[in-house]
């Protein structure tokens, strides 16, 4: 029987009238303004996508300590500065090569409004002013962006862009970077014996676990399949290969049921670090997958240097 009101509508179709729609919208309106912060997002260049939130005077450019980094050749080492003026947001250049603009005028200060444009060398950004819903979809969209669904790590545009500038700080700091390589063992006869629904959980499981262990200390990321890679900043080799073994123990350790069924994975892992075994990017994953093979060659489940 459907529940009705007296006038004979059904009680799931009856609208809840508000007391006092003006107050209500009045106070969401302070609300909202009050909770407003300010962010760039990168339109284009080397890093298009990335988001930056600001929390006070922000600087942007090359330098890896900056608040905005920038891998543009055409960006200075400190080009400009966002500066909170109390009642108004200001882009101020920092005396760049080739000069800040917004709005496609160049300029040495200029307050900032929603939706301006800032062009730095060959960057394009927006400059945004976000109240809490506008942040909270802009968190989940970054979250379907960059992070692995069935991992939870980060997927690999993401992670290389983080390795750039993880070895960009090193080389401004005289610092070490270690590259992990991961790829796990007995996936292939799982899939066979088990179904492919029982190799994506023990991969998903494993990502979990990859990340517990690196904690702070790092980032990890699917590359995709059963690939994985770490990246552990201000980590010489020797530390960089003690966090690997963490590794490799944790997934030998952690159990991996499904349905009742019990599995057991392995994971080989290659470990290089920065500068001591390759001198940029592209040259570290090479010689993190030379030690990966070594792995494997090796008798796998285990890790190589």
């Amino acid at each position: 029987m459907v529940d009705r009101q007296a006038n004979g509508t059904p009680e799931s179709l009856r609208t809840i009238p508000l007391e006092d729609g003006r107050s209500l919208r009045d106070e969401l309106h302070h609300a909202i303004k009050d909770a407003r912060r300010p962010s760039v997002v990168v339109m284009s260049g080397g890093a298009v996508g990335a988001r930056a939130r600001l929390s006070g005077n922000a600087t942007l450019g090359r330098d890896p300590t900056c608040e905005v980094v920038l891998p543009d050749a055409g960006v200075s080492w400190r080009h400009a500065r966002i500066e909170d003026r109390g009642d108004a947001w200001v882009l101020v250049d920092l005396g760049s090569t080739n000069g800040s603009q917004v709005n496609g005028t160049r300029c040495s200060e200029h307050p900032l409004a929603h939706g301006d444009r800032i062009t730095l060398g060959r960057t394009i950004l927006r400059f945004e002013m976000q109240d809490p819903l506008d942040q909270a979809y802009d968190a989940h969209l970054e979250r379907l962006l960059h992070i692995d669904d069935l991992s939870g790590l980060f997927v690999r545009r993401r992670f290389d862009m983080e390795l750039a500038r993880s070895i960009a700080a090193a080389t401004s700091q005289g610092k070490s970077v270690t590259l992990l390589v991961m790829d796990m063992d007995g996936i292939k006869a799982i899939n066979d014996r088990h179904g492919h629904l029982f190799g994506a959980y023990t991969i998903g499981e494993t990502g979990r676990v990859i990340g517990q262990v690196l904690g702070e200390r790092g980032l990890g990321s699917r590359f995709g399949g059963d690939e994985f890679c770490a990246l552990l900043p201000e980590h010489d080799l020797e530390q960089g290969f003690a966090v690997a073994e963490e590794i490799h123990a944790a997934v030998n350790a952690h159990t991996y049921t499904r349905e009742g069924v019990t599995l057991r994975p392995g994971i080989s892992i290659g470990v290089a670090a920065f500068p001591r075994d390759a001198d940029d990017a592209e040259k570290l994953f090479q010689r993190a997958d030379e030690a990966l093979y070594r792995a494997k060659q090796g008798g796998r489940n285990r890790v190589m240097r």
